[in-house]
């Protein structure tokens, strides 16, 4: 059983951390000098490490809630999967696990990695958080070698195994693939969870340290180790599935009498039970092949789940003039980024509007927000202290005509469901009532005494603002089908703070609607 305790301080864990990144760096980048990869695990290289480790985990979480409502990526092996390679973790340790995952996840963009979480719980037991994340960066930089990113590539390589077990083992081959035992899934305590569930925890950091010199062709080697020193054992057993097999396993390996060098000296010498005959272990090009050989029938075999990571939170850029505050709740920027145009979805909020620091003037919301053209306004509803708010797809501007589109709506962070309320017209019969087929496409509303979204038949609006943003009112109208934002006996209601954000791209943080300083051409007239 892997934990991962309390992250040692680096001056306690730097040989090993040095040894295994070392490791991990060579074998990644084989055309560098030695010496610059022996460089990479010493404290002349910490700085640039721990930099790029907090540059990442700012990325991703930008304010203290992010993290806290954060979920931790199981990567495909499952919930439960997941919180076995977590089990006896300390709350720090959880902590380290979550912000590694997390980042790999948001960052590399990495979602279907079965042996990661066993993997990072492994490294976490010997390196703190920074060094965790560069190795395993390194590892999924070298495709191939270490880790599999793609369901596809884990069956193919699972397949893999197996081939290489027939050719060495054939009669236990048959026995193992009777229970079920060299599917995918029956390899399970090898191809993803890392020999966690079956080798002892000195045992499994030993695993490790091989691991990093030579990557999945040490897990082939132990794998078929373990199951040669034991399948005569195993045969006079009435073992009649996959689990009790692996279980039978790791009774031997936890037994007294278990001693792991042997299972060395059989990975690296010996295969086979003549011990007159020395069989030689494919080469990792020569198992490479049978990967890539082997896709065709992963693709075949493979279950087609498709994974949608739920969206992660809008990132904020932090503004020491305009203090953002209503945008600070990683659950208000996790559903906006849920709602928001999929072109919207990885970029920042800039706040560009406050009460706070602009005054309560419709005349200054409407000058501060001239440049933007997406903007999301979030109102405060002073009586209960929810969050409201409407995404606008054009400027905000004084207009007698209606203006904005379809992907205008609105929405309300009100109670424990969120709700949002987008433009249908299929929701709406212009059949029952002709005479309404304008309020259908009443979206946006900019008068000099007040701004709305939506508009319905009584004069009433989605969400109207007056002229000195204290008072706004909230009904239900044809255009978004939406129920009072603020609640249904709270149609009018004052106003505390309001906040109007543009969005910036994360790459530059340039504002997406650009500018005349951004265009490449400038063309006179």
């Amino acid at each position: 059983m892997t934990t991962i305790p309390d992250v040692p301080q680096r001056h306690i864990a730097n040989s090993t951390l040095r040894r295994l990144d070392d490791n991990v760096i060579r074998t990644a980048n084989p055309e560098q000098n030695r010496h610059l990869t022996d460089e990479y695990g010493t404290l002349k290289n910490i700085r640039a490490v721990d930099h790029g480790w907090e540059t990442a985990l700012k990325q991703v979480f930008p304010h203290p809630s992010d993290e806290k409502s954060a979920v931790v990526p199981d990567m495909g092996i499952g919930k439960e999967a997941l919180e076995a390679a977590m089990e006896g973790a300390t709350p720090r340790g959880r902590k380290a696990m979550k912000q590694v995952l997390c980042t790999v996840q948001h960052v590399l963009g990495v979602e279907y990695c079965p042996m990661l979480p066993d993997v990072a719980a492994v490294l976490l037991n010997c390196m703190p958080e920074s060094y965790a994340y560069a190795t395993i960066r390194e590892m999924i930089d070298c495709p191939g070698t270490y880790l599999n990113l793609s369901r596809i590539d884990h069956y193919a390589w699972c397949k893999a195994f197996s081939d290489i077990l027939k050719r060495f083992y054939p009669q236990t081959f048959s026995d193992m693939e009777s229970i079920g035992a060299t599917s995918p899934d029956g390899l399970d305590p090898i191809c993803k969870r890392f020999f966690v569930g079956l080798l002892q925890r000195k045992h499994v950091l030993r695993v490790m340290d091989m691991y990093t010199i030579e990557g999945t062709k040490l897990i082939f080697r132990v794998g078929l180790a373990l199951i040669s020193l034991y399948k005569k054992t195993m045969k006079n057993m009435a073992i009649k599935d996959s689990t009790s097999w692996w279980n039978q396993i790791r009774e031997f390996t936890h037994s007294p009498n278990f001693h792991f060098n042997t299972v060395l000296r059989r990975a690296y010498n010996l295969h086979g039970s003549n011990l007159r005959r020395r069989i030689r272990f494919p080469r990792r090009r020569i198992i490479q092949r049978m990967v890539k050989l082997n896709e065709p029938w992963a693709e075949d075999h493979a279950p087609r789940e498709v994974y949608v990571a739920p969206p992660k939170p809008l990132g904020f850029v932090e503004n020491n003039k305009i203090p953002l505050k209503l945008a600070q709740n990683a659950a208000v920027r996790a559903h906006l980024a849920q709602w928001l145009p999929i072109h919207l979805r990885s970029t920042k909020l800039d706040v560009i509007f406050s009460t706070d620091c602009h005054g309560r003037s419709l005349g200054s919301f409407y000058e501060e927000c001239r440049a933007a053209k997406h903007t999301v306004t979030l109102v405060e509803v002073l009586d209960t202290g929810d969050v409201i708010g409407m995404y606008a797809s054009q400027k905000w501007r004084v207009n007698n005509q209606i203006y904005g589109d379809g992907e205008c709506f609105l929405f309300t962070m009100a109670g424990d469901t969120p709700k949002c309320y987008k433009w249908d017209p299929n929701d709406y019969s212009l059949e029952e009532n002709e005479k309404d087929e304008a309020l259908m496409e009443e979206f946006m509303i900019g008068r000099r005494n007040y701004l709305a979204m939506g508009g319905g038949a009584d004069g009433t609006c989605g969400l109207r603002l007056n002229e000195d943003l204290t008072r706004a009112e909230s009904a239900t109208v044809p255009c978004f089908s939406n129920e009072p934002l603020a609640g249904r006996n709270l149609t009018e209601f004052d106003v505390g703070l309001v906040e109007v954000y543009r969005f910036v791209r994360e790459v530059d943080g340039k504002g997406i609607d650009g500018g005349d300083s951004d265009r490449v051409w400038n063309f006179p007239g």
